[in-house]
């Protein structure tokens, strides 16, 4: 079995500075380089177990999810593995559709060194409580009181932005379904959209806003009680993914043409958007950047352990990718 040794007759380095590496602590650049080098030539495998009752550190991040059914989950879980591999950390993944789950208690369980956490409500409290053990980044739904960094999309921009889009258009009777504002990204969103109504001098008409749960058949229910007002909306704006196609079903449903009889915005939806006829023009959140600065944050607190400083807080912008789903009104 190849040991710290053989790796040192390798590469003429002390054994402090082997021993430091696998550890996670910081040495020189080309040390690093001629460590994985003979690492990799000897087949090197380090004994994670007894580094782990050594340094009690697992070199494990928690990622805690709401569910495992969600486009934009599964692509964090899939940038935060992609970003951490790398440093030698493991990913652990915890869901909680039930109240009744104890994903955060699993996840402490399992000694990780963080959580990088997109939080259902009832994992707040134990959340909370972990927090003061191990450090936490928060991703797309902010909690407050929670020491911990974050990393969120502009959310208040990003409804602002599909508004805008559709107002630009000389819409004025939008119709807006969106979640539930105990979700902190859900009630941004729903914040920039009626704020981006009223600088254009429009008034927000409680009748033509829906906020539901975060499911495709909530979406197709909220749409169906827009398209039957009458007047109808002109145009649709849905916040999240499955609200979207939802949306869009129960458009196709009533027999309206998309892009003609009734224009849509959509959201986080670019697969969706680009198999429709015509396109759907969408918001869209960088999803993979947004897990990659989560594990940055996460990495940091891990290879850095002592005294944790005030949280940081980013926020990265969305962008719209125009589709053929939004026609202009005559004036």
């Amino acid at each position: 079995m190849t040991t710290y040794k053989d790796i040192q007759r390798a590469t003429g380095l002390s054994l402090a500075t082997i021993s430091k590496y696998f550890n996670g602590r910081n040495v020189l650049e080309a040390n690093r380089e001629a460590i994985e080098s003979a690492a990799r030539e000897l087949d090197f495998r380090p004994n994670q177990h007894a580094r782990m009752l050594r340094t009690r550190r697992s070199r494990t991040v928690g990622v805690l999810l709401p569910a495992l059914d969600n486009d934009f989950h599964l692509t964090i879980v899939a940038g935060v593995e992609e970003a951490l591999r790398p440093r030698g950390i493991s990913v652990i993944v915890a869901a909680s559709p039930d109240p009744s789950d104890d994903p955060v208690n699993l996840l402490m369980d399992r000694m990780v060194d963080g959580i990088i956490a997109i939080t259902s409500p009832h994992d707040v409290r134990a959340l909370r409580a972990a927090a003061a053990r191990v450090p936490v980044v928060m991703v797309d739904w902010h909690i407050d009181d929670l020491h911990a960094d974050g990393v969120f999309l502009d959310n208040v921009a990003a409804g602002a932005l599909g508004a805008r889009h559709l107002l630009d258009h000389g819409h004025r009777r939008i119709g807006f379904v969106g979640g539930e504002p105990t979700i902190s990204s859900m009630r941004l969103r729903t914040e920039g959209f009626e704020r981006a109504l009223a600088s254009d001098g429009v008034q927000v008409d409680p009748a033509l806003e829906r906020f539901e749960p975060l499911t495709i058949g909530a979406g197709y229910r909220a749409a169906q009680e827009l398209l039957a007002l009458w007047p109808r909306p002109t145009g649709l704006f849905t916040a999240n993914y499955e609200l979207t196609l939802g949306a869009v079903t129960a458009v196709n449903d009533s027999g309206l043409r998309i892009g003609r009889d009734i224009s849509v915005v959509g959201f986080d939806s670019r697969e969706l958007a680009q198999a429709l006829v015509p396109k759907l023009t969408v918001i869209v959140q960088p999803t993979r950047k947004i897990a990659k600065h989560a594990a940055r944050l996460i990495a940091h607190h891990i290879e850095s352990p002592g005294e944790r400083p005030a949280p940081k807080i980013e926020y990265l912008d969305a962008h719209l990718i125009p589709g053929a789903s939004v026609t202009r009104l005559e004036e």
